[in-house]
Protein backbone atom coordinates (compact mmCIF):
# COMPACT_ATOMS: atom_id res chain seq x y z
CA UNK A 1 0.00 0.00 0.00
CA UNK A 2 1.24 3.51 -1.05
CA UNK A 3 1.19 5.97 1.61
CA UNK A 4 2.05 9.53 -0.99
CA UNK A 5 -0.80 11.89 0.44
CA UNK A 6 -0.70 15.30 -0.73
CA UNK A 7 -1.51 17.00 2.05
CA UNK A 8 -2.45 20.77 -0.02
CA UNK A 9 -4.93 18.86 -1.37
CA UNK A 10 -6.94 18.12 2.62
CA UNK A 11 -6.65 21.70 3.38
CA UNK A 12 -7.31 23.24 7.35
CA UNK A 13 -10.57 21.19 7.82
CA UNK A 14 -10.69 19.90 11.04
CA UNK A 15 -11.73 15.53 10.60
CA UNK A 16 -13.64 15.98 14.10
CA UNK A 17 -17.13 17.50 15.00
CA UNK A 18 -18.75 18.98 18.60
CA UNK A 19 -22.14 19.06 19.20
CA UNK A 20 -23.82 21.90 19.32
CA UNK A 21 -23.96 24.27 22.38
CA UNK A 22 -20.85 21.56 23.72
CA UNK A 23 -18.54 24.78 25.08
CA UNK A 24 -21.16 26.68 26.06
CA UNK A 25 -22.47 23.80 28.58
CA UNK A 26 -18.94 22.88 29.67
CA UNK A 27 -18.24 24.84 32.76
CA UNK A 28 -22.00 24.11 33.69
CA UNK A 29 -20.90 20.24 33.37
CA UNK A 30 -17.88 20.51 35.19
CA UNK A 31 -19.01 22.42 38.05
CA UNK A 32 -22.29 19.86 38.66
CA UNK A 33 -20.10 17.01 38.61
CA UNK A 34 -17.49 18.74 41.12
CA UNK A 35 -19.74 19.45 43.43
CA UNK A 36 -22.00 16.59 43.57
CA UNK A 37 -19.13 15.06 45.16
CA UNK A 38 -19.50 15.01 48.70
CA UNK A 39 -16.29 17.12 50.02
CA UNK A 40 -13.79 15.28 52.62
CA UNK A 41 -14.77 16.55 56.09
CA UNK A 42 -11.48 16.88 58.55
CA UNK A 43 -12.47 14.11 61.01
CA UNK A 44 -12.38 11.69 58.68
CA UNK A 45 -9.04 13.10 57.38
CA UNK A 46 -7.72 13.67 60.83
CA UNK A 47 -9.10 9.59 61.93
CA UNK A 48 -7.28 7.89 58.63
CA UNK A 49 -3.84 9.66 59.78
CA UNK A 50 -4.84 8.47 63.59
CA UNK A 51 -5.12 4.86 62.30
CA UNK A 52 -2.52 4.95 59.90
CA UNK A 53 0.01 6.43 62.88
CA UNK A 54 -1.10 3.48 64.93
CA UNK A 55 -0.26 1.05 62.39
CA UNK A 56 3.16 2.49 61.63
CA UNK A 57 3.55 2.29 65.49
CA UNK A 58 2.78 -1.36 65.21
CA UNK A 59 4.44 -2.07 62.30
CA UNK A 60 7.87 -0.23 63.91
CA UNK A 61 7.61 -2.08 67.16
CA UNK A 62 7.09 -5.80 65.63
CA UNK A 63 10.07 -5.02 63.29
CA UNK A 64 12.38 -4.36 66.35
CA UNK A 65 10.55 -7.70 67.85
CA UNK A 66 11.90 -9.56 65.36
CA UNK A 67 15.12 -7.82 65.05
CA UNK A 68 15.68 -8.33 68.84
CA UNK A 69 14.84 -11.84 68.35
CA UNK A 70 16.89 -12.68 65.19
CA UNK A 71 19.99 -10.42 66.12
CA UNK A 72 22.20 -12.23 68.37
CA UNK A 73 22.72 -11.05 72.00
CA UNK A 74 25.71 -10.68 74.20
CA UNK A 75 29.39 -11.32 74.08
CA UNK A 76 28.57 -15.17 74.62
CA UNK A 77 28.49 -15.00 70.28
CA UNK A 78 31.82 -14.37 69.18
CA UNK A 79 33.13 -17.14 71.41
CA UNK A 80 30.26 -19.53 69.70
CA UNK A 81 31.26 -18.36 66.64
CA UNK A 82 34.78 -18.93 66.99
CA UNK A 83 33.94 -22.25 68.05
CA UNK A 84 31.49 -22.61 64.73
CA UNK A 85 34.68 -21.73 62.73
CA UNK A 86 37.11 -24.20 64.58
CA UNK A 87 34.62 -27.07 64.02
CA UNK A 88 34.10 -26.16 60.64
CA UNK A 89 37.79 -26.53 59.96
CA UNK A 90 38.35 -29.24 61.92
CA UNK A 91 35.74 -30.68 59.50
CA UNK A 92 37.99 -30.16 56.46
CA UNK A 93 40.38 -32.34 54.74
CA UNK A 94 43.76 -32.12 55.40
CA UNK A 95 44.73 -30.58 52.18
CA UNK A 96 42.32 -27.89 52.58
CA UNK A 97 43.31 -27.35 55.92
CA UNK A 98 47.03 -26.55 54.69
CA UNK A 99 45.86 -24.97 51.76
CA UNK A 100 43.81 -22.23 53.93
CA UNK A 101 46.35 -22.17 56.66
CA UNK A 102 49.18 -21.00 53.63
CA UNK A 103 46.78 -18.67 52.41
CA UNK A 104 45.82 -16.90 55.68
CA UNK A 105 50.01 -16.50 56.42
CA UNK A 106 50.20 -14.85 52.78
CA UNK A 107 47.50 -12.66 53.98
CA UNK A 108 49.39 -11.90 56.83
CA UNK A 109 52.62 -11.24 55.33
CA UNK A 110 51.04 -9.01 52.71
CA UNK A 111 49.03 -7.01 55.69
CA UNK A 112 52.20 -6.49 57.22
CA UNK A 113 54.30 -5.65 54.08
CA UNK A 114 51.75 -2.71 53.22
CA UNK A 115 52.08 -1.38 57.30
CA UNK A 116 55.33 -0.73 57.03
CA UNK A 117 55.06 0.43 53.53
CA UNK A 118 52.13 3.00 55.25
CA UNK A 119 54.85 3.78 58.21
CA UNK A 120 57.67 4.79 55.58
CA UNK A 121 55.19 7.12 53.59
CA UNK A 122 54.23 8.96 57.08
CA UNK A 123 57.62 9.18 58.48
CA UNK A 124 58.46 10.49 55.12
CA UNK A 125 55.68 13.06 55.06
CA UNK A 126 56.25 14.17 58.36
Amino acid sequence: MEQNYDFSKIGKQMPYTVPDGFFDQLEENVMSKVTAQPAKTKKATVIRMAIRAAIAIAACIALFLVVRKVLPQGNDTAIDDFENVELAFNNLSTEDQDYLLEVYQEELLLENHLNDLNDLNNEESI
